[in-house]
């Protein structure tokens, strides 16, 4: 059911990007197509030199705001996305990833609870021409992993103005603010059951990334010099390097078919 009373809450979409022209064409026409008309567009851009700002330029009367700097990496420029924002909830959607429909802002808009802080829904993940349809975790799973994607994420642009993303992590600093927000700061998290956006996960995670993932896990968890507790991950970085070579090796029908089975022996929303 649609609540009238929120159809009319301003929703800020920021696009983060930096060298992207093969990509951030079909971000920015997602953004502009959606029927919701309450909709604030910020672009930031980390000072591309390949003609991304070319395109941001030729769609400039329809963006709310776009600046092209150099800046200290992504949760920089995300944080300047955030503190530019006037909506009251706001939305990542970087560039290459584009929102599931033109409707899916009106619909999430007329759904969301007063006093969540935290929306989230589905999403679609795309793997060498295949599509993946995948539910949120449960809740439960905060503890070791980001149960939803953060491009189906919305967050109350209040409460994100004074919690930004840290700029020391590379890497897990999403998945720090979510987990500070419900285990510090216990706010509220409503999960919205339908489609909210599709990536492309094709080049996947590489073993540097995870890696570096994990030890800024360890510090969020405070097991940073706890090698006892540490020590099971380290089976995980071994099963990471294994999934990562399998990945290569077999056809993409059988890696999306392992990634199907393999989220459905997990607990979902």
């Amino acid at each position: 059911m649609i609540d009238p009373c929120m159809i009319n809450k301003k929703i800020t979409v920021v696009t983060v990007c930096y060298n992207a022209a093969d990509r951030i064409e079909q971000t920015i026409i997602s953004v502009l197509n959606q029927t919701y008309d309450n909709i604030e567009y910020i672009i930031i851009d980390g000072g591309s030199t390949d003609g991304t700002v070319d395109i941001i330029r030729r769609y400039s009367d329809c963006i709310t705001y776009w600046v092209s700097e150099k800046d200290g990496g992504i949760y920089d420029a995300m944080n300047k996305g955030i503190s530019i924002a006037t909506g009251q909830y706001i939305n990542f959607m970087n560039a290459g990833d584009t929102f599931y429909s033109s409707e899916t802002l009106k619909i999430l808009a007329g759904r969301i609870d007063n006093n969540a802080i935290i929306i989230y829904g589905d999403c679609n993940v795309k793997f060498r021409g295949s599509v993946v349809h995948k539910k949120p975790l449960k809740i439960d799973y905060l503890n070791t992993k980001l149960p939803f994607c953060h491009q189906s994420m919305l967050v109350d642009v209040s409460f994100h103005k004074k919690h930004l993303y840290s700029t020391k992590l590379k890497i897990a600093s999403d998945y720090k603010f979510v987990y500070d927000a419900y285990y510090k700061n216990n706010v509220k998290l409503q999960y919205i059951p339908i489609t909210v956006s599709t990536f492309d996960s094709t080049d996947g995670v590489s073993s540097h990334n995870f890696i570096t993932s994990m030890n800024e896990k360890f510090e969020i968890w405070g097991i940073e010099n706890n090698f006892i507790y540490k020590f099971p991950w380290y089976f995980a970085t071994l099963r990471m390097y294994l999934s990562l070579y399998v990945r290569r090796c077999i056809p993409t029908i059988a890696t999306v078919f392992i990634r199907k089975f393999t989220d459905s022996l997990r607990s979902h929303q």
